[in-house]
This record gives structure tokens, C-alpha cells and sequence, in this order.
């Protein structure tokens, strides 16, 4: 897979995907993070959760308490309720390039406002009735479902 394609942290692309993401809800509208994907050969703009791969050394908690402050410069209070894992492969060509393993948690309580920082454009609460409009990316099948029949695991391809 070349670098443009390869949304994982430079110095973590070689091997499989392990991640933590937040899902954060208010007022019946959840948390998004708009960030830049290639996906079919194109470059898009996505609404994803916020959240982002495990470091080296980092159990999923403290992964999910790093990219919200990284993120957004939330600062979740308390212990994130685990949701669901979704497990998936990601192709190229025709070609295995990485199976990816995202965790999801929800946060109940956090300190701050939400802001676009590092690598993500931006950032803003969508109503639960507009997410299947903006949720459109290949790997966001395991969120769609959740977000329709609940559920704790899930498989997911994501081929380009």
C-alpha cells in the first residue's frame, strides 16, 4: 500500500490495525471528527468517531484518553463503557494489506468543549438522523449496524 492510502500513524504502518474510539452522545447527536481518507483512489472528506490507534506499550483506555485530548482536548471522567469491537480487512488491488481490530467505548462524562485539534479537521455534533447520510465510508458499516440493532461484534472489507 502506498504512503498516500495508509491513514495509520507513520511510524505504525507496518502490521495489522489496533484501535480505540470514543462514542460520545448529546442532546441526541454524537461526536464527529472530520478527517481526509483515500478511499476508491480518491481523496474524501469523512465524519468519523474520534479516537485512533494504539501505541506501542498503550492498553486501549489509555489510547481512548490520549486521542480525545489529541483530537478534540476532551478529557473523558470516569471509565468508558466498552460497546462493541469491530474486526475487519482492509484489500488493495486485490491484495491483503492490513486486518484492523477498533474498539469502541462509550464516554459518559468529560471535561471541555470540543475543538478541532491535530490531525483532524474538524469537529461537531451530528443528530443521529443525519448520520446515515455522512457515514458512508467502508469501514462505518459496523457503526451504522450498532447504531441499528446494538450488537458487540463485527466484521467489516474495506476494498480499493
Amino acid at each position: 500500500m502506498d504512503g498516500e492510502c495508509d491513514f495509520r500513524e507513520r511510524h505504525l504502518r507496518r502490521g495489522d490495525f489496533l484501535g480505540a474510539f470514543a462514542v460520545i452522545e448529546r442532546d441526541d447527536a454524537f461526536l464527529m471528527v472530520q478527517n481526509r481518507r483515500r478511499i476508491a483512489g480518491e481523496d474524501v472528506s469523512t465524519w468519523d468517531l474520534p479516537g485512533g490507534q494504539v501505541e506501542p506499550g498503550e492498553q486501549l483506555t489509555e489510547t481512548l484518553v490520549r486521542e480525545l485530548r489529541e483530537e478534540v482536548g476532551l478529557e473523558p471522567i470516569g471509565t468508558a463503557e466498552f460497546l462493541f469491537v469491530q474486526e475487519g480487512r482492509r484489500s488493495h488491488g486485490g491484495q491483503l494489506e492490513f486486518v484492523w481490530r477498533s474498539f469502541f467505548f462509550r464516554v459518559h462524562e468529560w471535561r471541555g468543549e470540543p475543538r478541532a485539534a491535530a490531525e483532524v479537521l474538524d469537529c461537531r455534533w451530528i443528530r443521529r438522523a443525519e448520520l446515515p447520510g455522512v457515514l458512508t465510508a467502508p469501514y462505518h458499516d459496523s457503526f451504522r449496524s450498532w447504531l441499528g440493532t446494538g450488537g458487540s461484534f463485527f466484521s467489516s472489507t474495506w476494498r480499493d
